[in-house]
C-alpha cells in the first residue's frame, strides 16, 4: 500500500507539472499579444527635427491623449526624409505628418500620399556666424543683403543641403538675393542643424538655423546671431499638418489622424502653441497660423 501511495503521488506530481508546462506557452503568447494590441491603437505622428528641439511635440501628444484617449507616438524626421520614407517600398504605418517644406508637402499630396494639409504655425530662424564676423555682416538686418556680402567675400557658408524645411528656407533666401551659391566657400553638410552649426563653428563660417535650436546650442559654440528672424518676416518657416491618404495606405488611422489635425488647429491648442517656449526663450518662438491668437503678456 505505501508503494501504491508513493506511485500515485508521483503520477499526481507529474500530471500537475505537465499541466503547468502546457499552460506556460499560452500565458506567454497572451502576454506577447498585449503590447502588439496596444501598438495597433497608437497614432504615429512624424514631427520635423526643428520642432523636436523643444518639448512642444511631447506636450502636444500628452494633451491629445488626455483629451481624446488616443495614444500617440512621436517619430522625428526632417521633411525631406519623411518624403523619402513615405515613398519607400514598404514603410511602417504612419498616420500623420507635420512638415515645414511646403513644396515637398504639395508634391506628396499631388502624388496621393497625403491629404488635408492644414497650416499650424510658423517659427523664427536666424543667420548665425562666428563672433569675429569675417564677412562683416553684423548689423545688417536684411538676410538677403547679408548673404550677398557673404557670397561676395566668399566667407564660408554651411548648408544642410538635405531638402529639409531649413534647407528650403535657405534656398528661398538665396533666390531672393538673386544668387546661385557655388564654390569652395559654399559647403553642403547633408546633416541636421546641430551638426551643421558645429561644422560652421569649427571652420568659422555662417549658416541658417532654427532660433530655439541655436539658443540651446549657443553655449557650446563660439557663434552668435547675425540676422534675427524675429525682426525680418522672411526668415521664417511654416509648419503644416497632413493626414496619410487612406486610399494609398489602407492601414492608416485616418479618423484618428483627422481628430489630431482638428486638435492641433483648435483655438485652445493654438493658444498653447503661442505661449510655448516663452519662459525658456524669453520671447515668442512659435506663431499660430490656424487661429489668430497672441501669447500672454504680448501686446503686439
Amino acid at each position: 500500500m505505501p508503494d501504491r501511495h508513493i506511485a500515485f503521488a508521483r503520477v499526481s506530481l507529474l500530471t500537475t507539472a505537465l499541466l503547468l508546462l502546457t499552460a506556460l506557452p499560452v500565458l506567454s503568447i497572451e502576454a506577447s499579444l498585449t503590447p502588439q494590441a496596444a501598438d495597433s491603437t497608437i497614432l504615429n505622428v512624424i514631427f520635423p527635427v526643428t520642432l523636436c528641439s523643444t518639448q512642444l511635440p511631447e506636450e502636444l501628444l500628452a494633451m491629445f491623449e488626455k483629451e481624446h484617449g488616443i495614444p500617440a507616438k512621436k517619430i522625428t524626421l526632417c521633411t525631406g526624409d519623411a518624403d523619402k520614407y513615405l515613398r519607400s517600398e514598404k514603410p511602417d504605418r504612419i498616420d500623420v505628418v507635420i512638415g515645414h517644406e511646403l513644396a515637398i508637402e504639395k508634391k506628396l499630396r499631388d502624388d496621393g500620399y497625403v491629404v488635408n494639409i492644414r497650416e499650424v504655425l510658423y517659427s523664427n530662424y536666424v543667420l548665425v556666424g562666428p563672433t569675429e564676423d569675417p564677412a562683416g555682416i553684423r548689423g545688417i538686418n536684411d538676410p538677403t543683403k547679408a548673404l550677398a556680402v557673404i557670397a561676395k567675400k566668399k566667407a564660408f557658408f554651411f548648408s544642410r543641403g538635405d531638402n529639409s524645411g531649413t534647407h528650403g528656407l535657405e534656398k528661398s533666401m538665396w533666390k531672393l538675393a538673386k544668387i546661385n551659391p557655388k564654390g569652395d566657400w559654399y559647403i553642403t553638410t547633408n546633416t541636421g542643424t546641430h551638426a551643421t552649426v558645429v561644422l560652421a563653428n569649427k571652420k568659422r563660417g555662417y549658416t541658417i538655423a532654427h532660433y530655439p535650436s541655436f539658443i540651446q546650442q549657443q553655449e557650446t559654440v563660439d557663434m552668435e546671431i547675425m540676422v534675427d528672424g524675429d525682426f525680418d518676416n522672411r526668415l521664417i518657416t511654416s509648419y503644416e499638418v497632413m493626414a496619410i491618404n487612406p486610399e494609398k495606405f489602407p492601414d492608416a488611422h485616418y479618423v484618428d489622424a483627422m481628430t489630431f489635425i482638428g486638435f492641433l488647429t483648435s483655438p485652445k491648442v493654438q493658444e498653447y502653441i503661442a505661449n510655448s517656449g516663452m519662459e525658456q526663450f524669453k520671447r515668442q518662438t512659435n506663431f499660430p497660423l490656424a487661429v489668430k491668437v497672441k501669447p500672454k503678456g504680448v501686446e503686439k
